[in-house]
């Protein structure tokens, strides 16, 4: 693999986002949707985060984000979305329905309003508000009869009973930053829900591999879709944990299960066959192969689900819960 000639030694001088730990450049990635171009990949040699170094600012995520036609996306997405929609209605069931009259939810990268709308219909007394980026998605849901900010967080001076990240924690530029923000955005024991995608068994794979001659090729097709733009790390459950424990949140339990948005004889196309040109017989048997492997098998753990409380000066400590895995 040829790594890039180090003609400015501070590109490839990074620390850890979360432990801020003095972090490994592994592999770059040439990225076409949006600027720069070429996205560093570093590694956290305490906390295990795998990341984009790259500084990213909020304008070159929504320069980015205009990249892309939201509305294929969220259609693309949609069966998804309900199987996610539902597992968090699920999971933060018994605080929505045995919650004060005036529970009060924010839904950070609210999208469209998928989760919003679910959320309402389950409890319509809750008072459901979301935070987007400018733009389709936003104005989508807020002609939806919704509060949308578009603001920073911090700019945010309402509280809420629960704050939620449905598959955004990956997405934001300064995650300790943004965890915080969240903590004075809740009342006092609030709670913060999050689905992320997670560093699993196959990350740890691939990332063993990507020096090894005539399979970088492969293992740089994988974290394509793992790392971009718009993924800017790929957490383990020990920098989430730490993140959201700085931020001052207690855990009460993090799990790690399969989640993919789309069908997964799609991934195997995208991967072997758009990035790799492999032929239509053995893309079908690695389709195969994988739904055997990964699905019947259970070993791909993608996705982190995780419940935080606030912590406060008069609250318990609450004892955490581990059930996550490779």
């Amino acid at each position: 693999m040829n790594i890039p000639a180090i003609h400015d030694a501070s590109r490839f001088d990074r620390t850890c986002k979360i432990c801020s730990s003095k972090s490994k450049y592994v592999f770059s990635i040439d990225w076409k949707q949006g600027h720069p171009p070429v996205l560093d990949i570093f590694l956290c040699g305490y906390c295990g985060l795998l990341f984009v170094g790259n500084p990213i600012t909020n304008e070159q995520l929504t320069d980015a984000y205009d990249t892309i036609d939201q509305n294929k996306y969220y259609q693309e997405i949609a069966t998804s979305t309900e199987g996610k929609v539902s597992r968090t209605i699920d999971d933060i069931g018994k605080v929505v329905h045995s919650g004060p009259t005036n529970l009060s939810i924010l839904d950070i990268g609210c999208g469209y309003g998928h989760f919003l709308e679910a959320l309402t219909k389950l409890n319509p007394s809750i008072r459901a508000v979301g935070q987007e980026l400018p733009g389709q998605a936003a104005s989508a849901c807020q002609s939806k009869g919704f509060k949308v900010y578009t603001c920073a967080l911090e700019d945010i001076s309402e509280q809420f009973s629960i704050v939620s990240l449905l598959d955004v924690a990956e997405h934001i530029p300064q995650p300790n930053t943004t965890f915080t923000a969240c903590n004075s955005l809740l009342k006092t024991d609030g709670y913060i829900y999050i689905h992320t995608p997670r560093r699993c068994f196959w990350d740890n794979l691939f990332l063993a591999l990507i020096r090894m001659p005539g399979l970088w090729k492969l293992s740089k097709s994988w974290f394509r879709t793992r790392l971009s733009i718009f993924h800017l790390h790929l957490w383990t459950d020990k920098s989430l944990k730490l993140s959201l424990q700085k931020a001052g949140f207690d855990l009460i339990y993090l799990k790690s299960e399969m989640e993919l948005s789309w069908p997964l004889d799609r991934y195997v196309k995208l991967y072997l066959g758009k990035n790799l040109y492999y032929s239509p017989p053995l893309i079908m048997v690695a389709t195969v192969l994988a739904k055997v492997i990964f699905v019947r098998l259970r070993t791909l753990r993608n996705k982190a689900i995780c419940l935080g409380k606030k912590r406060g000066d008069t609250s318990p400590n609450v004892e955490t819960k581990w059930e996550s895995g490779n």
